[in-house]
C-alpha cells in the first residue's frame, strides 16, 4: 500500500518546517543553550505542524550526536523516532484516553523510571484538551515537578479548554496557519518530486481550500493526482473540489450587482444541475464578496489571496457595489452559511438569501434599509440638474416666506406657553375639595379659565404636554393609578389605605381626573379635603404621570343590593367632577353631599325598618377589579362594610400587627378631623 503524501513528505529536520520560523528558532536556541524546558504546550489549527515539531524536538534531544539543534536523522534513535518505535518517546492520544486511570497508568506510574536508550524520556500528548478534569488534576503535580529526565510536549487545537494551571506550568507556542504562497510552493515541490505535471492555478485552488493546513493541502493534492491520472489541472481541481469557474462567479456577482432577479435564478438552476455543493459555493461567494469589500476600501493594489486574473475580474464588477451594500451582502451570506447547515431545503434557503440581496425592500433589517438609502442616493446623483425658470422664483420665495411666517408664529406660541407656565407657577389656583376659606387655598393642579370652573382648554394647534400614560386607555389609566397609589403608600401609608376602594375616571375634554369615593366612605372623602392630604395626592399624581394633572374628588352614590347601581348613580357616567375655582369651593360638609345629589331615594330605600344600613350582597373588591364577588369572600377583612368606622378600625388593627409606622400614619390621618374617629382605642 502506498504511503500517504503527508506522511511521506513530513519534515525530518527543523529546516523543512514550513511557516513556523519563530517557533523553530526558539526551540533551536533553547537546545543549543541547554535551556530546554520540562513542559511545552503547542497550540494551533490542524495541519500546521504541532506533532511534527514535537517529534523533531524529541529527535534533537535523543539523537546520538545530541542534544543538538540539527539532528542527522540517520542514527538509530532518529530512525526509531521517525518510525514511531522509540522506547523513550511516548505518544499518547488524549482523545481516546481521557480518564484519570489512563493518566495514572501510562504517565504517573512510569515517569519515575529511567530512560531505556537515551538520556531523556519524551511524553507527547496529542489533543490534550480532551482530558477530563480529574485527569488534568492527576497530571498537575507530575507536570509541575517532573523528574529531571522527563520532557512533556502537550499538543492541542483548542487551548481554551486546557486549565490555566496547566498553561502556567508550560511554555506555550502558538502555531499559525501556513501562508498561501508557502503552501503553493510546497505543493509544487512535492509534484516535482513525484514527477507530476501541474498547473499553477490548480495548486492555487488546492492551497486556498486547505485554509492554512499543510496536511489538508497534501491530502487534496494526492486525491487530485489520482483523479487526473498523474497530472494536476485547474479543470480537474474545480470539478473534484466542487468549486466553480472564475467566470461563473463573475456572472452571479454581476447579476446581484445589477439586481437582475431573472439572471440570478437562472444561474441557480444551471448550477444545481451540475450536482455541485451549494454550501461550498455560498462559502466561495462570501469570500469573493469579502475580496470586493477589501478592494472598495483599500484600493485595487491591496494584497489578496487570489491570482491576477481573478483580481481583474473582481475589479470589473466593483463599480456595481458600494461599501455599505457589500457589508449587507456579507451579513446575508453569513446567515445563509449558518442556515444551510440545518436546512431541509438548501435551494430555498439560498434563493431567499438571493432575494434579500437583490431586493432589499423585502428585508426590514437596518442593513437592508441602508442599502435602499444608498440606491436612492445613487439614483438622485445620476439625475440631471435643471435650471430653475425665472417665473418660478417669486412663487418659491413666497412659499419660503409663508413657511418662515408659520415658523415665527409657532415660535411665538411656544413663548406664550412658557410664559403661561411661569405665571401658573406663581398663581395659586384651587381644585374642588371642600376646604374652608380661613385654611387657605391649596396650590393648584388644574389650570382653570377665567369664565368658568372648567380647566382651560389648550390653544388650537398647540400640542398639549403628554405624560407617561395614555389616560384615555382604560388599561393605561389603571396602571397609572396603581403607580400613583404606590407613591402615596410610600409617602403616607394611611392615605393609601383610605384610597383603596376609590374609582378613578378621566375626562379627555377637560384633561382632568376624578377620584370617586364610595358612598359609605364619607370619612375618607372628608379626610382628603385637608390640604396636607391633598398635597400628597397631588405630588403622587404629578410624579406618576411625569407632568402636572388636574384632579378633583367626589363621593359616589350608593348602590342597591346585588351590586346593581341605583338610578341616581347611573346618571353619572364614569363619575366626573370638574375642578372648581376658589370662589366656588365648598365650605361645609353638607355641601359635599350636594355635589352628587341633594336627595337620593334609592339610598333611603336601602335602609331597613330599624333604620340600619343593609350590607349589599355583592361588593367590588377594588377600584381596578370590575368583577363582582360574593361578600363572604372577603368578610374576614370587613365584618360590616356599611359602617365606615368598622372598616377603618379593621384596617388600623391589621396595620398595628404589621407595622408601627403604618399605625402612626393612620392616627395622623384620623387626627385630621380634630377629635377623630376611634382614636380612643389606641390611647
Amino acid at each position: 500500500m502506498a504511503e500517504a503524501l503527508y506522511r511521506k513528505y513530513r519534515p525530518q529536520v527543523f529546516d523543512e518546517v514550513v511557516g513556523q520560523n519563530a517557533i523553530e528558532r526558539t526551540l533551536r536556541n533553547a537546545i543549543d543553550q541547554d535551556k530546554v524546558s520540562h513542559a511545552y504546550l503547542f497550540c494551533g489549527p490542524r495541519g500546521t505542524g504541532k506533532t511534527t515539531t514535537a517529534r523533531l524536538l524529541a529527535k534533537a534531544l535523543l539523537c546520538e550526536n545530541g542534544p543538538t539543534s540539527t539532528p542527522d536523522g540517520t542514527c538509530e534513535d532518529c530512525e526509531l523516532i521517525a518510525a514511531g518505535e522509540h522506547p523513550d518517546v511516548y505518544e499518547l492520544d488524549a482523545a481516546s484516553r481521557t480518564g484519570v486511570e489512563n493518566v495514572r497508568e501510562e504517565i504517573i506510574g512510569r515517569v519515575q523510571f529511567a530512560p531505556t536508550r537515551g538520556k531523556r524520556k519524551i511524553y507527547i500528548i496529542d489533543e490534550v484538551h480532551m482530558l477530563s478534569t480529574a485527569a488534568f488534576n492527576a497530571l498537575l503535580k507530575t507536570l509541575e515537578e517532573p523528574p529531571s529526565h522527563v520532557v512533556f510536549i502537550l499538543c492541542t487545537t483548542d487551548p481554551q479548554k486546557v486549565p490555566e494551571t496547566i498553561h502556567s506550568r508550560c511554555q506555550r507556542f502558538d502555531f499559525r496557519r501556513i501562508a498561501h504562497e508557502a503552501i503553493v510552493s510546497r505543493l509544487g515541490a512535492v509534484c516535482m518530486a513525484e514527477g507530476v505535471e501541474f498547473e499553477g492555478e490548480a495548486l492555487d485552488l488546492v492551497a486556498h481550500r486547505a485554509e492554512g493546513g499543510m496536511r489538508n493541502a497534501l491530502t487534496a493534492l494526492e486525491q487530485l493526482i489520482a483523479y487526473e491520472g498523474g497530472k494536476v489541472t485547474l479543470e480537474g481541481a474545480e470539478s473534484l473540489l466542487g468549486s466553480i469557474a472564475s467566470s461563473d462567479m463573475v456572472r452571479i456577482l454581476q447579476a446581484i450587482g445589477t439586481r437582475d432577479a431573472v439572471a440570478c435564478f437562472t444561474w441557480v438552476d444551471d448550477f444545481l444541475e451540475t450536482g455541485s455543493d451549494l454550501a461550498q459555493f455560498v462559502r466561495d461567494l462570501a469570500e469573493r464578496v469579502r475580496d470586493l469589500y477589501v478592494l472598495s476600501l483599500a484600493g485595487e493594489s491591496v494584497s489578496l489571496e487570489i491570482n491576477e486574473e481573478t483580481r481583474q475580474e473582481l475589479v470589473s464588477v466593483l463599480p456595481l457595489f458600494g461599501a455599505d451594500r457589500l457589508t449587507f451582502l456579507m451579513g446575508v451570506l453569513g446567515d445563509t452559511i449558518a442556515d444551510l447547515k440545518t436546512s431541509t431545503n438548501p435551494r430555498l434557503s439560498f434563493e431567499i438569501a438571493l432575494t434579500r440581496m437583490i431586493r432589499p425592500q423585502t428585508d426590514l433589517s437596518l442593513e437592508a434599509l441602508a442599502a435602499r438609502i444608498e440606491a436612492l442616493e445613487a439614483s438622485q446623483a445620476a439625475m440631471p440638474v435643471h435650471a430653475i425658470p425665472e417665473k418660478a422664483v417669486p412663487t418659491q420665495r413666497a412659499a419660503a416666506d409663508a413657511g418662515l411666517s408659520v415658523e415665527k408664529k409657532m415660535t411665538a406660541i411656544k413663548q406664550d406657553i412658557k410664559s403661561d407656565a411661569a405665571a401658573s407657577d406663581s398663581t395659586a389656583v384651587t381644585f374642588a375639595v371642600g376646604v374652608k376659606e380661613e385654611q387657605g387655598a391649596p396650590q393648584a393642579i388644574a389650570v382653570t379659565s377665567e369664565d368658568s370652573g372648567q380647566p382651560a382648554a389648550a390653544p388650537s394647534g398647540t400640542p398639549v404636554k403628554q405624560g407617561a400614560y395614555d389616560l384615555t386607555n382604560p388599561a393605561a389609566l389603571q396602571r397609572f393609578w396603581q403607580a400613583a397609589l404606590a407613591l402615596i403608600k410610600k409617602e403616607k401609608a394611611a392615605y393609601h389605605v383610605l384610597l383603596l376602594n376609590t374609582k378613578l375616571t378621566y375626562d379627555a375634554q377637560t384633561a382632568s381626573l376624578t377620584i370617586g369615593f364610595p358612598a359609605e366612605s364619607e370619612f375618607a372623602f372628608k379626610a382628603f379635603q385637608k390640604p396636607e392630604a391633598s398635597s400628597v395626592v397631588e405630588k403622587a399624581i404629578a410624579q406618576a404621570y411625569s407632568a402636572p394633572l388636574a384632579f378633583s374628588y367626589m363621593q359616589l352614590p350608593k348602590e342597591t343590593s346585588r351590586g346593581a347601581a341605583s338610578p341616581a348613580s347611573q346618571t353619572v357616567a364614569g363619575p366626573v367632577a370638574a375642578p372648581v375655582r376658589a370662589d366656588s369651593a365648598i365650605h361645609n360638609d353638607s355641601a359635599v353631599a350636594k355635589m352628587v345629589s341633594s336627595e337620593n331615594p334609592v339610598q333611603n330605600a336601602s335602609m331597613d325598618s330599624a333604620g340600619s344600613m343593609n350590607s349589599p350582597a355583592y361588593e367590588e373588591v377594588s377600584a381596578f377589579d370590575d368583577d363582582v364577588v360574593p361578600l363572604d369572600a372577603y368578610e374576614e377583612w370587613s365584618p360590616n362594610p356599611a359602617r365606615e368606622e368598622d372598616v377603618v378600625s379593621q384596617q388600623v388593627g391589621e396595620s398595628e400587627d404589621s407595622s408601627q409606622k403604618e399605625l402612626s400614619d393612620l392616627k395622623d390621618a384620623l387626627s385630621l378631623f380634630g377629635d377623630g374617629v376611634m382614636i380612643e382605642q389606641w390611647n
